[in-house]
């Protein structure tokens, strides 16, 4: 995408905004000039981020398409057209994948892939007619190298990933930029850390799990990559020589992620 990703006074949303990278993407974007719209489904930590960085606070369910709609009506009624939304609430589902109950596959399905879609159904038409407009997608390493995520998560961040993909390839010619962050471990709920509580800003011991980044490294790095015009966020560097790997012999990468799982479980 040709331009620069000058942000001031201009209006940018985030999802999960209340917690972990989507608490750092506000802050970062307010830092960078931008008006926030901080989207939450927790309205009380969506209230705390959105007082302290001078933005609004939403309530919103993005597994729900309706409420993404009411979310983007919002944010522009309060600081005009979407020039930044990021699509970055997500959870985790856990145990055994193929036992998961159908209403809990498509929950996660819902919130982890159809919100990206939902999201820029409802903000695209307008960036393009504009001719410009950034696509901030939180996705995961899960997506590019398949390793111990849980069943419903891997499926539908690959999904995401693929969406993420159709949109640039169909829209960058029309000043559209689709950016991924795609982390691996990050010091945010997932891994246990409570951003409510005193003291929310300390690591606890991680080491189990090699290299973990702050969020905040997250939010420059993917902002960063953004107004370079990249597709890729990639925190862990380790992750793209994985992901390089992987694609010279997938039978290989196959082979070795397997015997590494089962390690990883004792067996």
């Amino acid at each position: 995408m040709n331009g620069s990703m000058d942000l001031s006074r201009r209006c940018a949303v985030v999802t999960g905004g209340g917690h972990g990278i989507g608490r750092a993407l506000a802050e970062e974007l307010t830092r960078r000039g931008a008006c926030v719209v901080v989207a939450d489904l927790n309205a009380q930590r969506a209230q705390r981020v959105a007082a302290r960085i001078g933005g609004i606070a939403v309530a919103c369910d993005v597994g729900d398409r309706a409420a993404i709609n009411d979310l983007v009506a919002k944010a522009e009624d309060a600081f005009g057209p979407v020039a930044v939304f990021c699509s970055n609430a997500g959870f985790s589902d856990t145990g055994d994948g193929l036992a998961m109950p159908a209403d809990e596959l498509r929950r996660i399905v819902d919130v982890n892939l159809l919100s990206h879609v939902w999201a820029a159904q409802a903000v695209l038409p307008g960036m393009l007619d504009r001719g410009c407009g950034w696509l901030i997608q939180t996705i995961s390493s899960a997506a590019l190298i398949t390793g111990p995520s849980f069943m419903g998560y891997t499926l539908a961040k690959h999904g995401a990933l693929g969406f993420a993909e159709w949109v640039a390839l169909n829209y960058a010619h029309r000043g559209i930029q689709v950016t991924c962050l795609c982390p691996n471990a990050v010091n945010t709920g997932m891994l246990g850390r409570n951003e409510d509580e005193a003291g929310a800003g300390d690591r606890p011991d991680l080491s189990v799990l090699g290299e973990v980044v702050e969020p905040e490294d997250c939010a420059r790095q993917v902002l960063d990559a953004a107004q370079a015009g990249r597709f890729l966020a990639l925190p862990h560097p380790r992750v793209g020589e994985s992901f390089l790997r992987k694609a010279a012999d997938y039978d290989a990468w196959l082979t070795r992620t397997n015997q590494r799982l089962r390690r990883m479980r004792g067996e």
